[in-house]
């Protein structure tokens, strides 16, 4: 049996669609055959004899499942939930940059070397709030 791939590569050029959505009619397999040209192609296509299969998408019915489990709470795993920047992080930028602000603000009242130190400590968390810095600077 012959898979008239050139008839199909053709066909699928000249509908401008994939070479799998083009349909044969099995009834008309000896003008297909006999097609050579792009033209003798064009008129089989106005015959009918070869067609453009019919696109597939998601069924309604399918659809309407989906969302009814959606609304049951299924398909809420780890790669679905789409939720904002962790709340703790955005409070904790937030409280950093306080702490930051007043050492800057303190800066030219305290010595390099301790700057530097309370900066750190800053950064590694254990000073999170202003009065940690004022205790440290009145040591």
């Amino acid at each position: 049996m012959k898979t008239f791939q050139a008839q199909k590569q053709m066909a699928a050029r000249v509908m401008k669609v994939g070479v799998n959505k083009v349909y044969f009619d099995p009834e008309r397999m000896d003008d297909i055959k006999e097609a050579v040209t792009k033209q003798d192609i064009v008129t089989l296509i106005k015959d009918k004899a070869i067609k453009k299969r019919p696109i597939r998408g998601v069924k309604k019915r399918a659809h309407k499942k989906k969302l009814e489990r959606k609304k049951k709470g299924r398909r809420r795993g780890v790669g679905k939930v789409r939720k904002r920047v962790n709340k703790r992080k955005q409070t904790y930028v937030k409280k950093i940059r306080k702490i930051r602000d007043y050492l800057q603000k303190v800066k030219p009242l305290i010595p390099k070397e301790e700057f530097l130190k309370i900066k750190k400590l800053i950064k590694g968390g254990y000073i999170t709030e202003i009065k940690d810095i004022k205790t440290k600077i009145g040591k």
